[in-house]
């Protein structure tokens, strides 16, 4: 079996059944997820396979870890734990339009924007995985006064050194294949970036709700099975909106350091 799309195919069929038993995706999320897999691995084989699979594991396990303390911020996030296809999309597209932009356009580089995209969308989630188990104090990133903990635009220290050790995880997972210590800083940087522009999305243009009910703060469009009063932000602009964001952000981050 030497065609990389069909071993890709076979590699995507595990992954995404595992995931779906394990439950760190939905059905759709892990249809998107074995599209994704069969792309990636495709075009690049573990060059390409093995940075998205660094993101997707640890980001998955890092989910379930303080269930029952994350368990009470599940009414402001807009989806939960367990990933559908639009979150899958959002984390792993610009990735995946950089790999596939390898094989149609292969005199550029792009594998270390790649890595800029997945080291972004791995600090963001890195940050508010384990953000949200710190005890510490959040500070809204646009006016630099305490928040409530799972605020959109929501920053603490705990978080921020957890998105720049995910951005480093991201940076070391393709080092082998670039070997340049200059480009990791920028892989680093560009993860950290792109994380912050996702926060001040979050804060600025994301949509955001009052359940109409309870009065909570939420994500949410509907809440206590009703339709949310919208507070702020564009309607269009959902999480995922702003994880596709922080994704090219973190890319082109990087791409902007190659031609400096």
């Amino acid at each position: 079996m030497s065609d990389p799309f069909l071993l890709g195919a076979v590699y995507g069929l595990l992954i995404a059944v595992l995931s779906y038993k394990l439950r760190f995706l939905t059905a759709s999320g892990a249809a998107a997820a074995f599209i994704l897999a069969v792309l990636i691995y495709g075009v690049g084989e573990w060059q390409w396979t093995v940075p998205i699979l660094t993101f997707f594991v640890l980001s998955s396990l890092l989910s379930k870890v303080g269930k029952r303390r994350k368990a009470s911020f599940e009414h402001v996030f807009e989806k939960s734990d367990v990933r559908d296809a639009g979150q899958v999309l959002a984390n792993g597209g610009v990735a995946t339009l950089l790999a596939v932009a390898s094989i149609t356009f292969p005199q550029y580089e792009f594998y270390t924007s790649y890595l800029g995209a997945l080291a972004a969308v791995t600090a963001d989630t890195w940050g508010t995985e384990l953000g949200l188990l710190a005890r510490g104090s959040v500070t809204s990133i646009v006016t630099c006064r305490p928040v409530p903990p799972g605020t959109s635009g929501g920053v603490s220290t705990e978080g921020l050194v957890a998105g720049v050790g995910g951005a480093m995880a991201i940076a070391l997972s393709g080092y082998v294949w670039y070997a340049d210590v200059r480009t990791a800083f920028w892989i680093v940087v560009a993860g950290v970036l792109g994380s912050f522009v996702d926060s001040l999305a979050g804060t600025l243009v994301q949509a955001r709700y009052r359940c109409v009910m309870c009065g909570k703060l939420t994500e949410r469009r509907t809440h206590c099975s009703e339709v949310a009063e919208q507070t702020g932000g564009h309607g269009w602009v959902t999480n995922d909106v702003v994880n596709w964001v922080c994704s090219l952000t973190g890319a082109l981050v990087v791409w902007a350091t190659t031609i400096m």
